[in-house]
């Protein structure tokens, strides 16, 4: 495959300055400098997917620097200041380099691109002298046709690679982007530091204190056995059964897929440990206000919650997560340091950790018709390493190429769970989904996933 290299530049000489970083980029700052030491973390963030037809190169590096010149997380470096605190410093102006890979004409374009996957997320960024900002493009016959970007979790979160994906498509089909001017990090952190941020942190801290109160000291305490070599293993299943199920279920319960998915997780969880409750750390997205719904910036943070597994069927467990989840989303900005101070004082290790960032494909209906039959689950193993900060997290994701398909991800340390068992979890996930979807279900139904 050829590669051939364009320089996108940007300028924005107004924009030029500096400041403390958010709470949200707090949270992710000890990693980001792990992965400055050359470790794998899960800093890097991947987004991206198919561009209109008709383009040249030239019009997607010509949209690319618009989004540049908007978006200040896009340009912004990071550095430890001499009292040992990060701070991100705007740069004004400058260009990155994209690389447009020519691509066979009888492969399949998604596979190509998905192979990208590893080396985007795995090549640390340069946080202190470089840009936090690179970009792929597939094309055919020099028409681009799929676009892969990447960046680093200080600079965006995987909600806003939604919405940069977004404009870049909007801006490429030749409409102007409108709305709120999107907050920049800088902006955020001053807010938290003023009044009104302090009255945000206090009623997280109390959220925090009623949640940790309820949990368990962890929902897998003990370990099973020896672990492997690389201690942490992530499995994966492409499902377009699980997708139609949550849909399904969702509808039938007449909540949100989230909540339905958190309760057939937590409801597992619970049956496989033996507990009557599920404590876990949730992603929360926030951006329910308006001035944040065309950032990119990293908003989202990992705020507690505990789902009590003491009722009688899984319906019931799905209306209590809906409840524990809607609790936690109100109060899901919070400052790391504080919220770490009171994991310590009640004793807690939340060690479950709960991420959907799966939305339904659009006009798909719970009830309706399928287009045809779902293609067969795929699993395949995604990652195995030696360190991480919890023993279970599961994610949901949409599956590129594949809208009516949903990305099922478990990293688990494989001394609660072997890596046999974090493949049974995924199936047990899509098969109590495909179960529920028609029916309630008893929780003395469930299996333990073994």
């Amino acid at each position: 495959m050829e590669t051939t290299r364009h320089t996108v530049a940007f300028s924005a000489p107004h924009t030029a300055r500096s400041g403390p970083l958010s709470w949200a980029q707090l949270e992710v700052w000890p990693e980001a400098l792990l992965s400055q030491q050359g470790l794998a973390t899960y800093v890097n963030i991947v987004g991206g997917g198919p561009l209109p037809p008709g383009l040249k190169a030239e019009d997607v590096v010509e949209a690319l620097g618009r989004l540049m010149e908007r978006h200040e997380p896009l340009r912004t470096r990071f550095r430890t200041r001499p009292d040992g605190h990060p701070e991100q410093v705007v740069v004004p102006e400058g260009a990155v380099e994209i690389e447009v890979v020519d691509l066979a004409a009888d492969e399949d374009p998604f596979e190509a691109v998905h192979a990208w996957l590893p080396e985007m997320e795995d090549t640390p960024y340069d946080l202190a002298a470089g840009l936090p900002f690179r970009v792929r493009i597939g094309a055919v016959e020099g028409e681009p046709l799929l676009v892969m970007f990447g960046t680093t979790h200080l600079s965006a979160d995987f909600l806003g690679t939604r919405v940069l994906y977004g404009e870049l498509v909007r801006l490429l089909e030749g409409h102007e982007l409108a709305g709120t001017p999107p907050v920049h990090p800088i902006d955020l952190a001053e807010s938290e530091r003023a009044e009104a941020g302090r009255r945000v942190l206090n009623r997280s801290l109390d959220h925090w204190r009623t949640e940790l109160a309820a949990a368990p000291p962890a929902m897998f305490p003990a370990p099973a056995g020896p672990g492997q070599a690389e201690r942490y293993w992530r499995g994966g299943i492409n499902s377009e059964v699980a997708a139609r199920a949550l849909r399904k279920a969702a509808a039938r319960c007449g909540i949100g897929t989230s909540y339905v998915l958190l309760a057939v997780m937590a409801a597992l969880v619970g049956r496989h440990t033996g507990r009557d409750r599920c404590s876990l750390r949730a992603v929360v997205g926030n951006r329910g206000r308006p001035e944040t719904r065309h950032s990119i910036a990293n908003l989202s943070m990992e705020a507690p919650l505990v789902v009590d597994l003491c009722a009688d069927t899984l319906q019931q467990v799905a209306q209590i997560s809906r409840v524990a989840f809607l609790r936690a989303q109100r109060h899901g900005r919070c400052d790391p340091e504080a919220a770490a101070r009171l994991l310590t004082e009640h004793g807690v290790e939340l060690d479950v950790v709960f991420n959907d960032m799966w939305t339904p494909a659009r006009g798909a209906a719970g009830t309706g018709t399928p287009a045809g039959p779902p293609a067969d689950t795929s699993f395949r193993w995604e990652e195995r390493t030696d360190r991480a900060t919890v023993a279970f997290f599961l994610e949901a994701f949409e599956v590129i190429g594949d809208p009516e398909a949903m990305r099922l991800s478990l990293l688990a340390d494989t001394r609660h769970l072997p890596p046999e068992r974090i493949r049974a979890f995924l199936y047990a996930i899509e098969r109590l989904l495909v179960v529920f979807a028609e029916r309630d279900v008893r929780l003395d139904e469930i299996d333990p996933v073994s």
